[in-house]
Parts: C-alpha cells; structure tokens; sequence
C-alpha cells in the first residue's frame, strides 16, 4: 500500500502548494513512484507549479463520474510522478469519497502520495483526509498562521488523522532575530504538532514556480525537502539552524 499524506493548512498563501510540488519532485527524484492529488476546487495550482497545466483535460470529478477513466485524467510530470488535477469549478458539493473512491482504486499503483488540501477547515480539507493515513500541517511562523494551524490540526484528528506533523515554511531567521517571527520552538509550542521539517524562505521558490521548474539540488529549500522525505520515511535527520542563517 502506498504512503497517503494530507498536506494542509489553517490559513492561505503558505507556501502548501509549493511545498507539495517540492516533496513530490524530490521523491520522484529517488525513484519513489510518486502521484499528487490537488483537492483545492476552482483555486488549484499544482499543475501550475509543475509545469504542466496545459495537459489538463479531465480531472479527479470526471474519473469519479466515470466521464473517462483514470489513466486519461493522470498527467505524467517526469519519471515517477503523476499529478490528478482538480475541478476548475469552485463548488462546495463535490463528493466527500471522490479523492477516497479514487485512491481505494489506484493506491496500489503508488509509492508516495501527496493530497494537496485546500486551506482552511471546510468540507474540501475532510474530502481530502478522507483519503489519507496522515498529515501534514504547513505554517508560517507568524500569529495568524499558526493559529490556523492549530485549528486545523484538530480539524484533521476528528476526521480521522492519527498522526500530524508540522512543517514551518518560509522560515527567516534574520526576522526572528529581529521579532518579527516566531521561534522554531515558539511555532511548535502554538500549534502543538509536532515538528517534521523547516523550510527556509527562499526567493527562488517564488521563480520556480512562475516557471514550473525544479529547484536546483543544492538550493536551500530543494536541502529541506530531501531532509523532511527522509524524516517521512523514518530516517534521524537532525535540524541543524545552521541551515538557516
């Protein structure tokens, strides 16, 4: 059986998305057959932030109402990864067992999944942890943010989420010396998930995703991907905030 992972936030703008497309590229990258699912209806963006948005026909809706079948709704990115896009309608009806129908299917087809949640705490975010076994919760180390993290952690544990794990994105340590950021220990404290990854801000995030290009392997945020894969799948990596000065 595959690895399914929720990934989800309390609040937008984040950095969720990214962070999918970066776990998923880096898996990939070690022959971990990947798929990513985008459950965020009418607001989607992983096809954007892979690059292929121009091969979007049909979608996890279309497979789910049998308008076609699976293998014409997946899009192949790269060697071991595949996206299923999201309807491009922004309606709140959408089937809570649409991402779980299609995963009871295709799982087994799959090492690694990704299920890119909306923001926030409505139906969409259940439809998605519907299909998975775990989460992940994306912050930013500011009060709103982490608060929204907070929340939908909850959220996450009462639609059956056993396990959650907090990833800190666009995290600067230069703003924490100055106090415009939280702490590592102080983001943790307030969402009270425990800590998987730290994510530093990078400005090359931001030009890899108008381009839907890979970061280069040697970029601070592509280091922190393949550290969090690593933790994923079991391994002591140890955060070193070295990193991130």
């Amino acid at each position: 059986m595959a690895n399914k992972i929720v990934i989800a936030s309390g609040k937008g703008g984040v950095g969720k998305s990214t962070l999918t497309a970066g776990l998923g590229r880096t898996a990939a990258g070690k022959g971990i057959k990947t798929l990513l699912i985008d459950c965020d209806a009418g607001l989607g963006s992983l096809d954007i932030l892979l690059g292929c948005d121009k091969d979007c026909t049909f979608n996890w809706m279309d497979v789910y109402e049998e308008r076609c079948k699976a293998e014409d709704a997946l899009i192949g990115v790269c060697d071991n990864l595949s996206l299923l896009p999201v309807p491009r309608s922004a309606e709140t009806d959408y089937p809570e067992d649409a991402i779980k129908s299609f995963l009871d299917k295709h799982e087994s087809e799959y090492d690694l999944i990704f299920i890119d949640a909306p923001a926030g705490i409505d139906n969409g975010v259940k439809r998605a942890a519907m299909g998975a076994d775990r989460a992940i919760v994306v912050a930013t180390p500011d009060t709103v943010s982490v608060r929204g993290a907070w929340t939908v952690a909850r959220v996450l544990l009462q639609n059956g989420i056993k396990e959650a794990r907090l990833v800190i994105n666009r995290f600067d340590y230069r703003s924490v010396r100055r106090k415009k950021q939280f702490n590592i220990d102080d983001t943790i404290d307030q969402t009270a998930v425990q800590l998987l990854g730290v994510v530093p801000e990078e400005s090359k995030i931001i030009s890899a995703s108008v381009t839907g290009k890979q970061l280069k392997k040697n970029s601070p945020a592509a280091k922190a991907f393949d550290r969090i894969l690593q933790r994923i799948y079991g391994a002591n990596v140890p955060l070193r905030i070295s990193y991130f000065k």
